[in-house]
């Protein structure tokens, strides 16, 4: 079985960790992994002329393709040249499949910004459950952007018998609007809600950071501009109760965390908290309801079976 990865600006080095006999191809930097890539032994491939169904049976791309939809406020010239030239490898050659991983924040569905009869399927980081996609759409939040790839976020597991009793918290607060879609996420209206519940000990270096989010009973999930985001995969790998603000991800599983553990406003917050604090059975079921889900998924073993299925199904 012989892959290639395309990951046009360098986001995620996941699929390559999944798929350490794949090559790599990237076009172009765009946020320096060389310490993350040399741990890995991933050495890119710069040379797209060798990407044809002669040298590879199977593509896989890495894109965030609502960069590269012309006329949105987000649009990036770049995205959409890497986009045409991954197009123009996919039209004139016949891979045996062709994978498109979409790790956009939003969640539309990826067939409104392509439509092409050779790409087998898209997996899209962001799937609401609650809109209906082609049937060449499948949920994988396990891709995203930023200097750390979630599926090495999920090498790092731990967890802390005695924890401190707090709701953690540490993260960017903002307000997000994109008014061309009606898309809008407002972290620090809710945070400004439920703060005076919150441990929030302000910016920290990554490991303290860690050390911290793994020492609290809870830890405080807010929605980020796309779901999920890269606090849902610490908090869950580091074996703290998540707290979660509701969204509509679906997950690639049909398991679900407790609804204990989400809340919509400040009142869903309140309750639960108390809940919890009242009663520590409950805490200890949400919590081995959660560790369940986290140690069955949110492994290489799992995340790379569930892509190779749909290569021999699809």
């Amino acid at each position: 079985m012989r892959i290639a990865i395309i990951d046009g600006v360098n986001q995620d080095i996941g699929l390559k960790i999944l798929f350490p006999e794949a090559d790599y191809f990237i076009n172009n930097i765009e946020t320096d992994k060389s310490i993350n890539m040399k741990k890995y032994n991933i050495n890119p491939i710069y040379d797209w002329s060798l990407l044809n169904d002669t040298n590879y049976d199977y593509l896989l791309i890495i894109i965030s393709l609502y960069d590269a939809k012309k006329g949105t406020r987000f649009f990036k010239q770049n995205i959409y040249d890497i986009l045409q030239k991954e197009l123009d490898i996919i039209n004139t050659n016949n891979f045996k499949k062709v994978f498109i991983f979409d790790n956009y924040d939003y969640d539309y569905d990826p067939n409104d910004i392509i439509e092409n009869d050779k790409i087998d399927l898209f997996f899209k980081r962001n799937y609401n459950k609650t809109k209906i996609y082609k049937k060449n759409v499948v949920p994988f939040p396990f891709v995203m952007f930023g200097d750390v790839s979630i599926i090495e976020k999920l090498q790092y597991s731990a967890y802390e018998n005695n924890k401190l009793n707090r709701i953690f918290f540490s993260g960017t607060l903002f307000n997000h609007e994109d008014p061309q879609i009606n898309y809008y996420r407002n972290r620090i209206k809710i945070y400004n809600e439920i703060q005076y519940f919150i441990y929030n000990p302000g910016n920290l270096p990554y490991d303290v950071f860690i050390k911290e989010l793994r020492n609290s009973k809870y830890s405080l999930d807010l929605n980020g501009v796309g779901d999920p985001n890269k606090r849902t995969f610490e908090i869950l790998s580091q074996g703290s109760l998540r707290i979660s603000e509701y969204n509509d991800l679906k997950w690639p599983f049909d398991e679900e965390f407790t609804n204990y553990t989400v809340f919509k406003n400040k009142e869903d917050f309140l309750k639960n908290l108390l809940l919890l604090e009242n009663n520590n059975d409950l805490y200890m079921n949400c919590m081995a309801n959660q560790m369940y889900i986290y140690n069955k998924y949110f492994n290489i073993k799992w995340i790379k079976t569930y892509i190779i299925n749909f290569l021999h199904i699809f």
